[in-house]
């Protein structure tokens, strides 16, 4: 293995290290482990462009990876061996059946203040018309029902890259499933809007159902729905993060 930083003394460039000398297998894994670490990096022709900062994160999971790359120790290629060592760069978020993870925390709030934020503006826009306050249920359908139970996204999850998805199945949950989420996170803030019921009930009932995502990722409607919040793709979000499939340089 090789590594340089980008020249020039002004200002530390980006750390590069050589890794086409790692298969297929050993690439994708050292892809997860470092966005299991939380470590911005990129692979372009074989070689790992990651911050200065994140040298040994870098070679820390390229090392390990790259045990039994060495074709003179057979035995060291066992699957089994490898995975008997503790991982360097331990997962926050491992990832599920098809590849993908949980949303991040970070991710999660920045969804849902887009989704309330539209939603509210919405609501608001139809009470200044004088239009009944029924209504709002119509505009949190549409939001938080109709929207991810035809394509797994709200506007929010669109546009942090994200997907609500059946924990079982992993795939767009149905409408009953959707309908269910919706109502044990939002049923308390209709009621106030509607019913003009005291907020204070509506602030102590979102913080009951949004708090546990700080815990494991996922709130009291993910668990009473059987819901996931997960990431686009095996890639990652999908808007912020950009990556290509890895080829085999042979």
């Amino acid at each position: 293995m090789t590594a340089r930083a980008s020249p020039g003394d002004e200002a530390p460039g980006p750390y590069r290290v050589d890794v086409s000398h790692l298969d297929e297998h050993e690439l994708l894994l050292l892809r997860a482990l470092l966005r299991g670490g939380d470590v911005p990096f990129g692979i372009v022709r074989g070689e790992l462009v990651a911050g200065i900062e994140h040298t040994d994160e870098v070679d820390e999971a390229v090392a390990w990876v790259a045990v039994g790359n060495d074709r003179r120790e057979p035995d060291l290629a066992d699957a089994e061996h490898r995975f008997a060592r503790p991982p360097l760069v331990p997962p926050s978020r491992p990832p599920l059946v098809d590849g993908r993870r949980q949303a991040t925390r970070w991710r999660r709030l920045t969804a849902g203040l887009v989704d309330h934020a539209i939603a509210g503006l919405a609501v608001a826009a139809l009470l200044a018309w004088r239009v009944p306050a029924w209504t709002a249920a119509i505009v949190h359908l549409v939001c938080f029902v109709a929207l991810p139970a035809s394509y797994g996204w709200t506007l929010g999850k669109l546009c942090t890259g994200l997907r609500l998805v059946d924990r079982r199945t992993l795939r767009t949950p149905g409408v009953l499933t959707v309908t269910e989420r919706w109502l044990v996170a939002d049923a308390v803030l209709l009621a106030v809007i509607v019913f003009g019921l005291n907020g204070n009930w509506a602030t102590f009932a979102l913080l009951a159902v949004y708090l546990p995502i700080v815990a494991d990722l996922r709130g009291l409607h993910d668990r009473a729905a059987g819901t996931l919040v997960v990431e686009r793709s095996v890639d990652g979000p999908g808007i912020f993060v950009k990556a290509r499939p890895i080829r085999d340089p042979e």
